[in-house]
């Protein structure tokens, strides 16, 4: 018995599948139909066109290399709308631009989970060649560059009227 106990890793997969395949009392399917929308195939069950174990495996395999060219595909695709998402959100500031600088350096500190991270807005004075900028706030000089991925847009709030609805 202690055995078991201290084997207890290698019962997982078998538990769960288990859990994933046997219909729950509640529902009345099983969890992994709730999950992904189908029933579990398995290769134990007997096929409805009468194939035996070996038919069944084969044509699992011979499947595989259409599932992972359609897979490839598949990649590809999002890769490519990913790609083409990402450069349409190329920001480019101007000098005398108001942004605000993301504070890497609390950002990753786990005690202020819920301060903005955002500080300025800030007041861009140089532009450089390859994404940089420097920055003034306050007419103080920063002495680092900062790099594009850390601004975003300052939008003021000039123009916002309260509005009240009775």
């Amino acid at each position: 018995m202690v055995e078991i106990i201290n084997d207890w890793d290698t019962y997982i997969q078998p538990v769960l599948f288990l859990y994933w395949t046997r219909e729950l009392r509640v529902t009345g399917q099983p969890s992994f139909t709730l999950v992904y929308e189908k029933n579990p195939v398995l290769v134990m069950d007997s096929s409805s066109k009468g194939q035996e174990l070996i038919e069944r495996l084969l044509e699992i395999t011979d499947k595989v290399l259409q599932f992972r060219t359609n897979a490839r595909r598949a990649i590809k695709k999002a890769q490519a709308k990913l790609e083409e998402t990402f450069n349409k959100k190329e920001v480019k500031f101007q000098k005398d631009d108001l942004v605000l600088y993301f504070d890497k350096a609390l950002a990753a500190r786990h005690d202020v989970k819920f301060v903005n991270k955002w500080k300025g807005p800030y007041e861009i004075s140089h532009v450089f060649d390859k994404k940089a900028y420097k920055l003034i706030i306050n007419g103080n000089l920063i002495k680092e560059t900062v790099n594009r991925n850390l601004l975003k847009k300052y939008y003021t709030r000039d123009i916002w009227e309260p509005v009240i609805i009775i």
